[in-house]
This record gives structure tokens, sequence and C-alpha cells, in this order.
């Protein structure tokens, strides 16, 4: 589908739902807010529905606030599902029923390509990327607000700049979004230096379960989930921190570990050697990109864990 044919789809209709994944991130909420002004400035009825909760550090996005987290009750002629790889992480059913078009943009290599409409592309830092493009082709002229969205978006979908994916062309792209008078420090100190009281408390609950395993080639950190409701926290709080996990010298694979009674869940990061998305991929329903990924597995901690690790230990040989 190329960038014409999206703008003549979204011309052509008039009601719009728009929807991400599960456990939003920057770039889910970025596009999707980014994406929403865009229709609305078409004139079009535009209504964003995620399962989670926005995190409360990308709360300061504008039009933030008009994302609802009760699944509307009545019909739209289109579902944009955007920065999600398969319809089991949207974390709602009747995605095929609640509109007779759906389109889906993402930059996941393991894409289903589950809609009518695609437009995926794995070499994209972020799917902000994907509608910044679109923009441009479009000749599309937008508000600073919606400059830092997608500022936003690619600047933590590349870990702050840090991660492979971040070349001298998403750099140019970040250098002709901050033109737009947006405040490149401002969006980083919200996004990785504005943290709650419970939350800062949340982090150091996790970082005393920091260990070392496979003769110091992976680090652990693991979260009970209860313990988020204990000390008041969000699990927004928590956001993030699997990038930690891949700090020490001579850590090839780092794992953040969540877990309740008989499900565990694995936020996978990786130094460049190992890719954590084919490991993903080997449990049901996983899936990521090859230097940061996630699965979930069906069962209580200890089991998941020394089965992940088993897995770990085949692939490091």
């Amino acid at each position: 589908m190329t960038w014409s044919e999206l703008n003549d789809l979204f011309r052509k209709h008039t009601s719009f739902l728009i929807s991400s994944h599960l456990s939003l991130d920057g770039d889910s909420v970025g596009s999707q807010l980014a994406l929403g002004w865009y229709l609305r400035s078409l004139g079009k009825e535009v209504t964003v529905f995620d399962v989670d909760p926005v995190p409360h550090k990308f709360a300061f996005l504008a039009d933030a606030g008009l994302i609802v987290h009760e699944k509307p009750r009545r019909a739209f002629d289109v579902l944009v599902i955007l920065d999600c790889s398969n319809l089991d992480r949207m974390g709602w059913n009747g995605c095929r029923e609640i509109a007779p078009v759906m389109v889906n943009i993402d930059h996941h290599r393991d894409n289903t390509s589950f809609a009518p409409h695609n437009i995926v592309n794995e070499h994209a830092a972020a799917t902000a990327e994907l509608l910044y493009r679109f923009f441009a082709d479009q000749r599309v002229h937008y508000p600073r607000e919606v400059a830092e969205a997608l500022y936003a978006a690619i600047l933590t979908d590349t870990g702050g700049f840090r991660f492979s994916i971040t070349t001298s062309e998403i750099f140019r792209m970040c250098a002709d979004l901050a033109d737009r008078n947006i405040d490149c420090a401002s969006i980083y100190q919200h996004s990785y230096d504005s943290h709650t009281p419970q939350g800062l408390l949340l982090w150091s609950r996790i970082w005393s379960t920091l260990q070392f395993h496979l003769d110091g080639r992976v680090c652990t950190i693991e979260l009970p989930l209860a313990v988020i409701d204990e000390l008041g926290a969000s699990r927004s709080d928590c956001e993030g921190m699997a990038d930690y996990t891949i700090m020490a010298q001579g850590v090839m694979v780092g794992m953040f570990i969540k877990y309740r009674d008989n499900e565990t869940h694995f936020s996978l990061r990786s130094r460049g050697s190992v890719d954590v998305g084919k490991i993903a991929h080997s449990v049901a329903g996983g899936g990521g990109h090859s230097g940061a990924a996630g699965c979930t597995i069906k069962m209580p901690f200890a089991a998941a864990r020394a089965m992940m690790l088993e897995l770990l230990r085949k692939e490091l040989g």
C-alpha cells in the first residue's frame, strides 16, 4: 500500500477507531496521537482506544487525555492498528467486527500482516518514523504538538538513540522535528527522568533481585506483580527497566521477569550478538526485534525462568 493509497482511504471514510498493543510505550502513544490529529484535521470522527492506561511519563503529550480505555460499543468505518505485530497483542476481542476496513501500520519484523491493508517496514526505527514519512510524502503541515508526539515516539523506541537502529537518517528526522519549536530536553526529561516516589521505591525492589547466570552472560531482574499494588505504584513505573539488564560488562542477554501465580512475562534485551526476537518467537505469542523482544510463559516463575535459561544456554553454547 502506497502513502497516496493510504491517504485516499483516510479521505474516503468518515469514522475511525485507532488502537495499539497492551502495555503502551512511547511509540504506541505518540503514533496514535499523531495519526489521531491528522484524521481530525481532515474533519473525521476519531476515537483512540487502548486497553491499558497511558504511562504517566507520556501524559504530557497533547491530547493524551483523549485516549479512552473502555471499548466503544459502536461500529466504525475504519480500524487503524498501530505498532502491533498481531491481534493477540491488542488485549481485546472483536477487532474484525468493529469496522469493515482494517489498516495495520507497524515496524516489527514478526508482524503477521493481519489486515487487508498493511504498511509494515521492519527496518523503521519506530512506527512513528513511518507516520513521519507519510506526513512528509503527503506534504502534511502539522503543529508543534504533533512534532512532539513523533519525537517522543522515536526517542523512546530507539532507547534514547542508543539502539543500533539509530541511523544518520533518524537523526535528520529528529532534527527536522526539533526545528518545529519543540523542547527536546523537556521531552527527554518526561520520558526518562520523571518518576513518582512510588515508582522509585518499585525500582529499588526490582534492583534488589539482580542476578547473573550462565557464567555472567545473562543478567536478570524480577518483579512479582503484587508488589506494584503493595507500593501504590503502577505498571508503567517499571516500563523501560529491561534496558538496564545489559549494562554490565560480559552480559550478552538481559531479562526483566514479571510474574503472577501461573504466568511469567519476559522482557528480553541483547547487546547484538544474540537474537532475542528469535528466542521470544519460540514461545507461543512471543516475538519482537533482534535486540528487544518479549514473551509470556503460562507457568509459575521458577519453572518459567528455568525454561528460559535453558533456551538461552542452548543459544549461547
